[in-house]
């Protein structure tokens, strides 16, 4: 299985969901590989092209690596995470995203999830309705205000709460 962190902007928690993610899933005993279009390079690389899962760090933006990513994944078992925080410049972000993830065929192997925000927000409440209305899907998993995730910390709580993460969507 493909797991691919996108989305149009930065800072929304795209490699650190990715690296968590690709350890949590070795932490269990599945063999990863992992990839990055994403300039910054925050994410381990590893390379194993017999693993179970291919998980990808994208750059915040629509580059020509990503749509070659996002076209190829049309016809593969792909899962495409689209973190995203609750502010009015991510709420701009909504209806490009859904138009592309629509053009590409995608929107089907796509599942938001919120980052940066308190589970009961009023503005999370209100950007779970417009994705809705755009039909858009959101998880329930909300990744918490830890200092552990913006540490980059393997701790105990930080790996509960990506297993919760990854049952959700993913075992």
């Amino acid at each position: 299985m493909h797991i691919i962190f996108f989305n149009s902007k930065g800072g929304v928690s795209k490699s650190t969901l990715c690296e968590y993610t690709a350890q949590e899933l070795q932490r269990l005993g599945y063999s990863v590989n992992v990839d990055n279009t994403d300039q910054q390079q925050h994410v381990t690389l590893i390379e194993n092209e017999e693993a179970d899962y291919f998980v990808y760090d994208t750059a915040g933006a629509f580059t020509s690596d990503n749509l070659e990513l996002l076209k190829a994944a049309a016809d593969a078992n792909v899962l495409i995470i689209v973190p995203l925080n609750t502010g009015k410049n991510d709420l701009k972000e909504i209806p490009f995203i859904a138009e592309k993830l629509n053009e590409l065929g995608l929107k089907d192997k796509t599942r938001f999830v919120f980052t940066k925000t308190r589970p009961n927000s009023k503005s999370l409440t209100e950007r779970r309705i417009t994705l809705a209305e755009f039909g858009l899907t959101s998880i329930n998993w909300v990744m918490p205000m830890l200092d552990d995730f913006s540490e980059q910390r393997n701790t105990a709580r930080t790996r509960n709460e990506i297993l919760a993460f990854l049952h959700e969507l993913v075992l």
